[in-house]
């Protein structure tokens, strides 16, 4: 009994230092970044249909392929259909002709181990060119891609802990720049039954320079809780969640708050919303899951001079 209580400690304290390397990692960046506005925005947006329609609230209440994008320990986090591996495709249209695509994908290594791999795109159209008042010389696009290699390890049983390296790259116009981002979470369901815990630090890296100036990536710290728990009355399950983010550039925080309710594990209706967001609030949503197929839909409401947010996803698991 006294070696497993030990294993325990040991087990937790490697993942509490996992993260805390990080954490450290992170005030480094914080200390270096300065005032001003970050580049890449597209890292700090929601990369699935259901977290949209939460609020983007993911970092506890995160499973499957798009953890890769939220927090990696939710890569061997436990779903309602308990299976261990995934591909998820999201469309976003959002912003006046802004159009965001993901695909990513996990697997279970057996044992402890889960791996993840992502792609995510960003692209606006048709941006004019105007050099002097009057009529535009032309129209041009500016693209962005991350290209991400995630690795989630499980301590013990509740306690996971996961990596995230990604490779970016933005294009505007003729110039572009590239660069490399880290990212790490944590998620400990083990306080009480149906309760996840979760943190994660994002962004960590460095940009080459755009034309003579630096970009500044997006890094960030989201804490964050869901809770899960059974109507058996209706049939049905639900998820509460919260997260807390600040991105170290910005001097406002956000808080997020979503939930989700489950019919049979077929039918689904979310609904979240942003406090602190200038852009973004409350997110609406719903999905259906039939047999290893699923598909989700995400709206969210903008601010009155951007529009409205639509995002589809479809996921396959086996």
């Amino acid at each position: 009994m006294h070696r497993v209580q030990t294993s325990f400690v040991l087990s937790r304290g490697g993942a509490l230092a996992f993260l805390s390397l990080f954490l450290a990692l992170a005030a480094g960046s914080q200390a270096h970044a300065g005032a001003g506005a970050t580049g890449l925005a597209f890292l700090k947006l929601g990369a699935s249909a259901r977290g949209v329609a939460m609020g983007d609230a993911m970092t506890g209440a995160i499973h499957g392929a798009a953890a890769t994008f939220y927090n990696p320990a939710g890569l061997r986090a436990g779903s309602s259909s308990g299976r261990s591996s995934d591909i998820l495709f999201m469309h976003k249209e959002w912003i006046q002709d802004t159009r965001t695509e993901f695909l990513a994908a996990r697997m279970s290594l057996g044992g402890r181990h889960s791996l993840g791999v992502s792609v995510l795109t960003n692209a606006v159209s048709d941006i004019e060119i105007r050099t002097q008042p009057g009529e535009s010389q032309g129209t041009f696009s500016s693209r962005d891609l991350g290209v991400g290699l995630s690795y989630c390890y499980e301590f013990e049983p509740g306690l996971r802990a996961g990596i995230t390296a990604r490779y970016l790259y933005e294009q505007i116009l003729v110039d572009d720049a590239q660069g490399a981002a880290l990212d790490a979470g944590i998620q400990y369901d083990g306080l009480a039954d149906g309760l996840t815990v979760g943190a994660v630090v994002a962004n960590l890296g460095s940009m080459s320079k755009f034309r003579s100036e630096p970009l500044k990536l997006p890094a960030l710290m989201r804490a964050g809780a869901a809770y899960a728990f059974d109507l058996p009355d209706l049939s049905s399950a639900a998820v509460l969640a919260a997260d807390v983010e600040h991105v170290f550039a910005e001097s406002q925080p956000l808080v997020r708050v979503g939930g989700e309710w489950a019919f049979k594990n077929t039918f689904f209706l979310r609904s979240g919303y942003q406090f602190g967001s200038t852009g973004r609030g409350l997110g609406l949503g719903g999905g259906i899951q039939y047999g290893v197929f699923g598909v989700d839909y995400g709206f969210s409401r903008l601010a009155e001079d951007l529009g409205n947010g639509h995002t589809i996803a479809v996921r396959v698991e086996f």
